[in-house]
């Protein structure tokens, strides 16, 4: 408990200071609330000129509207009956008065969140930003929740039968740290913490079809430090249309840092963009993820969710190792409108070696996209992804990679 306080009260105090050095920064060169500058300033003035179309008017009034206001939402699933929330998102380019300035990366921060009829809830407030001429990167993101997820077992052939309801409570704070130190290359440090109160079967919930391992093994502290590496060549890193990211990220989990799971974790994501027609973009992503040693079911990789292999649950397969590849075409269809279509194919085993083609997971879905941001390229998204012919519905901010 004594840890869990202090490692609370520092990072409380860091966050505090990563966002308000932020704020400051952003305030000093007048660019933080680039939406009010527009009003006040050139866009008022161009409003008024017949040349200027008229979706160019509306867009900026979709932007504004965003930004004072956050985005209501609500969803049902069996696990938690009706769940209602809003999530607010502020995306903006630091150290530049033109917010269009697409030498200059985007940054964002970002807030979630919900409750359900069954009295669960989830809460996320992150930072993501980036300054100094893309000089340099700081990640801040801190989760609250207690909130149940579906199990099915450990491995790549679990059945739909396994299926149990968990409740997992948890803490995580992750904050990061990156320097760019030469042409688009970025070395950085990370730091990730999760308190997990509480991991088992919710008392009353539809019955495990079969036994179920004791869950509450898998409570406690993870504490983890690492080093990661990264090769940045996309135009807009929520949204690209060109370029590539090359991303290595090594961790270490010990008890020297507090930790009662002892383990590494190598994660590789490679990423390509190409627009080969005006009207049409094409992203294509390779991500694996590597686990040794003792740790808890809930950090195995987990296949699925509203980034890659959309259309599995996500942690419906998980194991020490996973592979996965995705591909997604974007289009444009209307003013604030477009679309996409995309697939996916992955595997997760216990060891690289055990890999098979049998074992061969694929997804495939489409969705529509509103741009809410049309400085910094950011959509809001609704995708409906299938797997073995039954689909899964995400809505989310930013692209999925």
């Amino acid at each position: 408990m004594k840890f869990l306080v202090r490692n609370t009260i520092l990072y409380s105090l860091i966050i505090s200071m990563v966002l308000s050095t932020a704020i400051l920064y952003a305030s000093e060169t007048s660019n933080f609330i680039y939406i009010d500058q527009e009003i006040s300033g050139d866009t008022t003035d161009l409003a008024l000129n017949d040349t200027v179309p008229k979706h160019r008017n509306l867009s900026d009034k979709v932007d504004r509207i965003v930004k004072i206001f956050p985005i209501p939402y609500a969803s049902y699933s069996t696990e938690t009956n009706w769940l209602f929330g809003m999530t607010k998102i502020n995306a903006f380019r630091l150290g530049t008065k033109d917010q269009r300035d697409e030498s200059i990366q985007p940054s964002k921060i970002t807030a979630l969140v919900y409750l359900t009829l069954n009295k669960q809830y989830k809460g996320i407030l992150s930072s993501d930003l980036i300054f100094g001429e893309n000089k340099y990167e700081i990640f801040t993101e801190i989760i609250f929740a207690d909130f149940p997820n579906y199990y099915y077992g450990v491995g790549n052939y679990t059945h739909d039968e396994n299926q149990c309801t968990v409740d997992v409570e948890n803490l995580s704070i992750t904050q990061s740290f990156g320097y760019k130190f030469s042409e688009n290359m970025y070395v950085g440090i990370k730091y990730h913490f999760d308190n997990y109160m509480n991991v088992d079967t919710i008392p009353g919930s539809a019955p495990c079809m079969t036994n179920v391992e004791d869950l509450t093994k898998n409570e406690g502290i993870q504490s983890g430090i690492g080093l990661k590496l990264s090769r940045e060549t996309r135009d807009n890193r929520f949204n690209a249309s060109k370029g590539s990211l090359i991303f290595i990220e090594f961790m270490n989990y010990g008890k020297w840092l507090g930790s009662k799971f002892d383990y590494n974790s190598l994660t590789i994501d490679l990423r390509k963009f190409i627009t080969p027609l005006k009207w049409l973009t094409i992203g294509g992503q390779l991500y694996s993820e590597a686990n040794f040693g003792n740790l808890p079911v809930q950090s195995l990789a987990l296949m699925g969710g509203d980034d890659r292999m959309r259309g599995i649950y996500i942690g419906r397969f998980r194991e020490k190792t996973m592979i996965e590849g995705q591909i997604e075409a974007r289009f444009p269809i209307y003013w604030l409108l477009s679309g996409v279509v995309f697939s996916g194919l992955g595997e997760s085993a216990a060891k690289y070696n055990l890999y098979s083609f049998g074992g061969l997971k694929w997804t495939y879905g489409a969705g529509l996209r509103v741009m809410i941001n049309s400085a910094t390229k950011t959509n809001l998204r609704f995708d409906i992804g299938f797997y073995d012919h039954k689909p899964l519905y995400f809505f989310n901010i930013s692209e999925a990679f």
